[in-house]
């Protein structure tokens, strides 16, 4: 063993060709160099071949068998694998053994027992996944059909409003008189609604039995149906004073706007004309108006509907009758008579009254009624209605009718109560009327602007 030292020993590192015994015999495979990062050797490939055992033994590694030399080499002097990596690769089952068993790879730096990993290969961040928002996407999906639906009904609303707006009688617009300083403002819309007693509201005039202005103030949100009395004694454009019921007479329909603006100083420039029978068939068609009648305002329904309405109508002169008074579902020719009701109460002045509780409940009924009121709206009631609105105006109109029908509603009188005087001019008894007091009266109500509230009060003190 002493002729045997370490530094006699030949070196593997630097011939390793002369280290290990061969047997000429055994051909071996051609050794070559693996590149790991372009052919990677999977573990599950590396297998080392049977003639590696034989040829991995040293040169200085002796069998029992021959004689009892065994060498142990240091660490440092053991074998670098080196370029016969893919032969010296340590059996699959070896693996799970020690760590230190493990095989180096090239990008590991060996110090002692300790392996040391040189430039580690970067791992990437994980993708996070998109998850899809189930609740978002429901909502959209639920806003487009709200969305549709909306539309769906917008247009079906339209295709009626024009079917309505197309049994209209159309009115010319005639000339008017233009007087200046009148009451006007953009959130304001007057519509003068006029009965009269026609049977063909294109080719006659006749009588204007009901001289109503329908006010609509999108600020205030109300709606003011207001009655000029027609024995208000004012100044007729071009004919001098007389009765207001005289301008319809005189002039028509621009007469009797032209002096409302001179004598009240309103702005009023459309209107819609209606018939008896027109205004029957409204009611009709919206089902009847509950009102409560007094025992004397039922016989005088009972004395219009014979002597005058049901011959309108082409019916029985006794049919209709109301047996007693109270509260009373009325039909079209019952609400048109107890409308043009006179010498019951205060005559004029509870007839007006009349007239716009009739008004007001239709506008109730067209709340709950308006889509079942529709066919016979077509039918009947319509083309007895004239108007001098353009079939746009009209449906601009129609859009705010489903706003507007929920507005409060307020009636006016005008003359109002203290403003008048009764008098007898020429034989007939008329009112007297306070024009200034009366026009600051509507620029109070119908052209009024909301209160300020508490927080406007305190941002503009």
């Amino acid at each position: 063993m002493n002729e045997l030292q370490n530094a006699d020993l030949p070196r593997p590192r630097k011939k390793p060709e002369q280290d290990y015994l061969y047997d000429p015999e055994e051909e071996l495979p051609e050794l070559r160099r693996t590149d790991t990062k372009r052919f990677p050797v999977q573990e599950t490939q590396r297998e080392v071949p049977q003639n590696t055992l034989r040829f991995r033994k040293p040169e200085h590694y002796f069998d029992d068998t021959e004689e009892d030399i065994y060498y142990d080499p240091e660490p440092e002097e053991d074998f670098s694998y080196g370029a016969y990596e893919a032969y010296d690769a340590p059996e699959p089952e070896q693996r799970k053994g020690n760590v230190s068993d493990r095989p180096m790879k090239k990008n590991h730096v060996t110090s002692g027992k300790q392996s040391i990993q040189k430039n580690p290969p970067k791992k990437s961040a994980p993708k996070k996944s998109k998850k899809k928002s189930h609740g978002g996407g429901i909502l959209k999906r639920l806003l487009r059909k709200i969305l549709l639906l909306a539309m769906i009904l917008f247009g079906i609303y339209s295709a009626i409003a024009l079917l309505l707006i197309s049994k209209l009688e159309k009115l010319p617009r005639a000339s008017r008189t233009v007087t200046s300083g009148t009451l006007d403002a953009g959130y304001v819309q007057n519509i003068l609604l006029i009965g009269t007693d026609a049977r063909d509201i294109t080719t006659e005039r006749g009588r204007s039995d009901t001289v109503l202005l329908l006010s609509l103030n999108s600020m205030t949100e109300k709606m003011y149906l207001t009655s000029f009395m027609r024995d208000a004694y004012v100044e007729i454009p071009g004919y001098g004073s007389n009765k207001l019921n005289a301008a319809y007479s005189y002039g028509g329909a621009e007469l009797l706007m032209d002096t409302l603006e001179q004598n009240y100083q309103i702005s009023v420039d459309d209107y819609l004309c209606v018939s008896f029978m027109g205004f029957a068939g409204i009611i009709d068609a919206f089902g009847g108006v509950e009102i409560d009648v007094s025992d004397a305002e039922a016989q005088a329904v009972n004395e219009i509907l014979q002597s005058e309405v049901n011959a309108l109508a082409g019916d029985d002169i006794m049919a209709d009758f109301l047996e007693k008074g109270g509260k009373c579902l009325l039909n079209g020719k019952q609400a048109l008579s107890y409308a043009r009701i006179r010498y019951v109460g205060n005559a004029d002045f509870e007839r007006t009254s009349r007239q716009r509780e009739v008004m007001t409940q239709i506008f109730q009924n067209v709340k709950t009624k308006a889509v079942t009121a529709v066919p016979e709206l077509v039918s009947s009631a319509l083309p007895h209605v004239g108007a001098n609105m353009s079939t746009m105006d009209l449906y601009f109109l129609s859009l705010k009718a489903p706003l507007a029908v929920s507005y409060e509603i307020e009636q006016l009188q005008i003359p109002a109560d203290g403003t008048y005087t009764p008098a007898n001019i020429d034989g007939q008894s008329v009112l007297q009327v306070d024009c200034s007091a009366n026009t600051q009266i509507l620029k109070d109500t119908i052209y009024a602007l909301p209160e300020p509230t508490e927080y406007a009060d305190s941002v503009n003190p």
